[in-house]
């Protein structure tokens, strides 16, 4: 849109013949005319700059003529020698950063011909940017004088070097227009706001606006929402077809949360009903407060030990009382409140509590192995009874009495904590159940790597693991193996009802090599084994990562004891051995060249390094599959030991150390499990 400018308006008359132009006024033969008649708007100031150059055009190179500094030294008629010309008009200083004055420039070629008055019409653009503060009388209602805001021409705000001229800016203190040149190179203008409110303190908020254009409208408004070219005589026209920027800016928006009677910055006691005073100046959309892990919509649902009272879409009340920590986990708690209104005002709050009841049980807080927890619970006031009840599996409750600790916490000690169990937990003070019960489930016992006996290959020997794996079970199947005999193998023949499809078959037998040979006993055991010789050393002793204290060790088996053909230790019917030890981390080498390094089953409750112990020994055969449990005894002087080693043994043969034994003696073993 094209509009008069306000500050002043030329009016032309036009002739075609000299006999048209003023008597007092004479031309040359070669001069043409121009014929001014100024009228100026009522808006014109009488100190307002207007500038008039008039330039003769030769060869493309242009040469100042005419200059006039107010339009009142503008003649009526100017007469000029026939030709080309330029007019250019400015209006307005040019100044980089200004508060009183606009820009506007404009230029316009014409040719003046012999006794010719030639119209001239001069389009004069604004130049200028325009940035527009406006202050939403929220500023002034809500924050306490003095308050301002720069616009700097630069990518950031510097203070210091605004102060120094380095950097042009305006400051505003209030609603107002301002008008910036933008330099050569610069295309971005810096906003910078800072107030005080009375409670909430300083107020900072600032940003960049990019791509500054000439002629362009920048408006930046600041709200404190808690709650939210005219015809110049040759006419000379001003273009205010001005887009518009629009930079709205909301700041301090949040809504507020006060504690009615208390300081929301101090710690709660779950105990205490707590009401809380909620307002905005625009209605409240969001209003959550999420804590122990659950968000909860207050505005959408009601929950028990809650409750929300509007006053108005901008202001309620919330009241917290002590049965709603029923379902908060005991300890120390966080209430994260999340507001937000219809003008995007937001507020995040903490407020810390302590909230009454039984703590969580950390990995720290018990041991599997030792069979006990140790339970704490957060206690608030001067209760004459604290207890801290138990059930396992969802059996009866049983509790047992907390005692202060140093850490202000209450605490209980139980025994008889067990792998594999769901426990429930829970506070009484006074006799009354208080806070939130819990639950825990214990992790399952560590089993025995392979105990299912489906892992095997062949190296130059068999072996009872997969390729690949950490050796942990082994045989004496690298004796066997150099007079052509295999102890110990993998067997398709396994128990009813099994998963797997494979078990262990310990076979004892007379193994020689022209003539040369020993009886070997079929053996399968936890530890090591190497040759010395003809003979054999086995070193018992695998490492172990014990979760929990075993009880017991089930496996099943079928065996076939023989009469005794070999060796000289004993006669009658072979005897076989199944043992299993649980140690501080000592190893047993036994050296079949050495009877004083035999391991003696029933010596094992002082052999040094045992922490616990179980074995069975017999002549009886079985035919069919059978499921044995060997049960563990723990010695009591080893009670504060924590083991690192087990010791799994089978052998059809028990004298088998001795070369004892029966040709006839053979075992199946499958499914070896620990109990806890």
């Amino acid at each position: 849109m094209k509009k008069l400018l306000a500050l002043l308006s030329v009016v032309l008359v036009a002739a075609s013949c000299s006999n048209d132009i003023d008597s007092g006024v004479e031309l040359a033969s070669n001069e043409g005319a121009m014929r001014f008649g100024v009228t100026t708007k009522a808006e014109l100031a009488a100190d307002d700059s207007v500038v008039v150059k008039i330039y003769k055009v030769e060869d493309e190179e242009q040469k100042l003529i005419r200059r006039y500094d107010a339009m009142a030294d503008v003649p009526e008629y100017l007469a000029l020698l026939a030709g080309d010309y330029v007019a250019k008009v400015q209006v307005g200083e040019k100044r980089a950063v200004s508060f009183d004055t606009k820009y506007y420039l404009g230029e316009q070629s014409f040719t003046i011909e012999p006794s010719v008055v030639t119209p001239v019409v001069v389009d004069c653009k604004l130049q200028s940017t325009i940035v527009y503060v406006n202050y939403d009388a929220t500023v002034a209602e809500k924050l306490t004088a003095g308050y301002f805001t720069t616009v700097a021409i630069a990518d950031s705000y510097d203070s210091s070097a605004i102060a120094t001229g380095d950097i042009l800016a305006l400051t505003f203190e209030e609603s107002k227009e301002g008008y910036v040149i933008m330099p050569e190179g610069e295309t971005s203008l810096y906003w910078h706001f800072e107030g005080t409110h009375p409670v909430e303190g300083d107020i900072v908020k600032e940003g960049l606006i990019e791509n500054i254009k000439p002629a362009a409208k920048y408006t930046i408004t600041l709200k404190y929402s808690k709650d939210a070219p005219g015809n110049l005589v040759f006419e000379a026209t001003v273009d205010e077809s001005i887009e518009e920027h629009d930079d709205i800016i909301i700041f301090s928006p949040d809504p507020t949360i006060l504690g009615d009677g208390f300081d929301v910055a101090e710690v709660q006691l779950s105990t205490v009903a707590r009401r809380y005073n909620i307002s905005a100046l625009a209605a409240i959309s969001t209003m959550t407060m999420t804590v122990d892990g659950v968000e909860y919509n207050l505005l959408a649902s009601a929950y028990e030990g809650v409750t929300l009272t509007k006053s108005d879409d901008m202001t309620y009340t919330l009241d917290i009382n002590a049965s709603f920590f029923d379902a908060v986990t005991g300890g120390e708690q966080t209430i994260t409140f999340n507001i937000e209104d219809v003008d995007g005002g937001k507020l995040t709050k903490d407020v810390a509590y302590k909230v009454q009841g039984v703590l969580p049980l950390a990995a720290a807080d018990y041991d599997l192995w030792f069979a006990r927890a140790s339970f704490k619970a957060m206690v608030l006031g001067t209760p004459s009874s604290v207890k801290i009840a138990y059930s396992a599996n969802g059996g009866e409750w049983n509790s047992v009495d907390a005692t202060l600790a140093a850490d202000g916490n209450y605490v209980a000690e139980f025994n008889n904590f067990a792998a594999a169990t769901n426990y429930s937990y829970k506070l009484v003070v006074d006799n009354a159940d208080a806070g939130k019960n819990l639950s825990i489930a214990t992790a399952a016992g560590a089993q025995l790597p392979n105990g299912d006996m489906e892992r095997w290959h062949t190296a130059s020997w068999v072996l009872p693991y997969g390729q690949g794996d950490a050796p942990f079970w082994l045989t004496g199947n690298e004796g066997g193996n150099m007079v052509g005999a295999t102890l110990t193998q993998s067997s398709t023949d396994v128990r009813p009802g099994t998963a797997g499809s494979k078990s262990a078959y310990l076979k004892s037998q007379f193994a020689s090599l022209m003539g040369i040979g020993k009886f070997a006993a079929g053996n399968l055991f936890t530890g090591t084994f190497m040759l010395s010789g003809m003979d054999g050393i086995v070193t018992f002793g695998r490492d172990f990562d014990f979760t929990a204290k075993p009880k017991s060790l089930s496996f099943w088996m079928k065996n076939n004891e023989g009469t005794i053909d070999q060796g000289s230790k004993a006669s009658g019917t072979d005897i076989y051995t199944i043992m299993v030890i649980i140690t501080d981390g000592t190893t047993y080498s036994v050296n079949t060249k050495d009877e004083s390094t035999f391991l003696k089953v029933d010596q094992l409750g002082n052999t040094p390094g045992v922490i616990g112990y179980g074995y069975i020994t017999g002549t009886d055969s079985r035919a069919e599959w059978t499921e044995e449990t060997i049960n563990i005894t723990y010695r009591e002087d080893m009670a504060n030991q924590k083991p690192k080693k087990i010791v799994v043994s089978f052998t059809p043969s028990g004298y088998g150390d001795y070369f004892c034994g029966s040709t006839s003696s053979w075992m199946y073993v499958d499914d070896i499990v620990l109990n806890y």
